[in-house]
């Protein structure tokens, strides 16, 4: 076939290589056609969506929100949480440097007063008791002996003194009696003058010697008051006394029984162990009364008293209200650790009228600090002030085509607690509709939609204001 043929050919569209390709084109462009078609849903959907989105941004953002004006609690309390603990909490020790022989008791146990805790090894004491009881008895009869000789001694002294001071005395009446004679002869001119003068020296001879006896027997006296003195200082042996009470007093520590009833809450020793000074074997929480101990943060260690009154609950008796009082506050800062736990450093404790409650168990406590009851109230943010300084509020008034009027209702305002501050004074009374504009939107006289809080729905204070629906946009004349 020449080439003028095939031209012929595709002229009058009997070809066969021509029709395949023209049919490819064409499906070209249906496809995409179509996808240009879903492209521009997409744009047209997703612009529609967005405008969808940004309305009801904005629409949540103007929404009005009334609610009635209501009397409210307005006493100040602090809440606290805490742990139910004993009313007091008592170390159990021994005197007793013993192994301890029995524990009695384990964890957690309900003891009475007078039961025995534990026991502890007596016979070693006993023994020590019997050795120093029997050292002390020969050191006493030993002591004694010497006592007795000590005191003849002194007796002796005593004696030998008179003895010997009598003797003395009598050679000076004899030499003064020879003067006395020899000075007579002498006078009558019988004996010479050194015969007298030796009379004479005689008697100072008799004189002198009776004062050596005096020294030497005083010497001799006290000497032997000196050794009675010595042997009471042996005999009164202070330090084995005081050794052989300890051990008395150790003896009766073996058996430690309950020095209160309470809780068993710490163990801290076994069989086996030896008792030392100043262990604690065991600490027992008197659970004869209840208290809560809770951690205060600074902001409120300062408004709390001891006597405020408080109400408690606790998980364990459900919805109960335990009767509670402040009975400690510990205005001194805690460890970091105690910080840590309870997230205050500083804590009160309180009285917990209710003996049901466990050691250990959580426990809150709303304590009131000051009890004012009801009065009108209303958030303090809502509260508007003129240029001369006069407070106000909006409330909302219904209007016959279903819209709300911003009306401005002079008020007293008084003492601010949490949230609220309270209505001392001025127009506003209870059931008024608060307007709840915090972004500022409406002034007095505006008109507006408005979501009332207090229905969850429409407006509709006398059930025949619909307003716009929940939602709906401000609307200002």
């Amino acid at each position: 076939m020449g080439r003028k043929q095939k031209f012929d050919d595709r002229l009058e569209g009997t070809a066969p290589v021509v029709a395949p390709v023209a049919a490819k084109r064409k499906k070209k462009k249906i496809w995409l056609l179509l996808v240009l078609a879903v492209v521009a849903v997409v744009v047209i959907w997703l612009v529609v969506s967005a405008k969808n989105a940004s309305q009801q941004i904005e629409t949540m953002t103007n929404q009005i929100e009334i609610a009635p004006v209501e009397q409210r609690d307005l006493s100040d309390t602090i809440s606290l949480k805490g742990t139910v603990a004993g009313i007091s909490s008592v170390n159990v020790t021994s005197k007793a440097f013993s192994e301890v022989t029995a524990v009695n008791v384990q964890l957690g146990d309900v003891v009475k007063k007078g039961d025995v805790l534990c026991t502890l090894d007596s016979a070693s004491i006993q023994e020590q008791i019997t050795d120093l009881e029997k050292s002390i008895s020969n050191t006493s009869a030993i002591n004694n002996l010497n006592s007795k000789q000590a005191r003849d001694a002194l007796a002796q002294a005593k004696k030998d003194q008179e003895t010997a001071l009598a003797d003395a005395q009598l050679e000076i009446t004899h030499a003064e009696e020879s003067y006395n004679g020899t000075k007579m002869l002498y006078d009558r001119g019988e004996a010479d003058f050194p015969t007298l003068l030796a009379a004479q020296r005689a008697v100072e001879a008799a004189r002198k010697s009776y004062d050596s006896v005096v020294e030497s027997t005083t010497r001799a006296i006290l000497s032997a008051e000196n050794a009675v003195r010595m042997d009471s200082y042996q005999s009164d042996d202070s330090k084995s006394g005081d050794t052989l009470k300890s051990l008395k007093e150790q003896l009766e520590d073996c058996e430690i029984k309950a020095p209160c009833g309470g809780v068993i809450t710490a163990i801290n020793v076994s069989v086996g162990d030896i008792n030392t000074d100043k262990l604690t074997l065991m600490t027992i929480e008197d659970t004869s009364k209840l208290k809560m101990v809770a951690s205060v943060t600074e902001a409120n260690i300062l408004k709390l008293q001891e006597g405020m009154k408080a109400v408690l609950t606790a998980d364990a008796t459900g919805e109960e209200e335990i009767e509670g009082e402040i009975t400690r506050v510990v205005r001194v800062k805690a460890q970091a650790s105690v910080q840590d736990a309870g997230g205050g450093g500083y804590s009160v404790e309180l009285s917990v009228n209710n003996k049901e409650l466990l050691i250990g168990m959580a426990i809150k406590a709303k304590v009131m600090v000051k009890d004012k009851g009801l009065a009108l109230a209303v958030p303090y943010d809502l509260i508007r002030y003129d240029e001369s300084g006069n407070a106000y509020v909006l409330t909302a008034e219904k209007q016959a085509d279903g819209m709300a009027l911003a009306k401005r209702v002079d008020i007293e305002a008084g003492e601010e607690v949490d949230y609220y501050t309270e209505i001392l004074g001025g127009d506003l009374k209870e059931g008024d509709y608060l307007v709840y504009d915090y972004a500022g939107t409406l002034n007095d006289g505006d008109t507006f939609s408005a979501f009332d809080m207090s229905e969850f729905g429409a407006m509709g204070m006398d059930g025949d204001m619909s307003g716009a629906g929940t939602g709906a946009e401000v609307m200002v004349n």
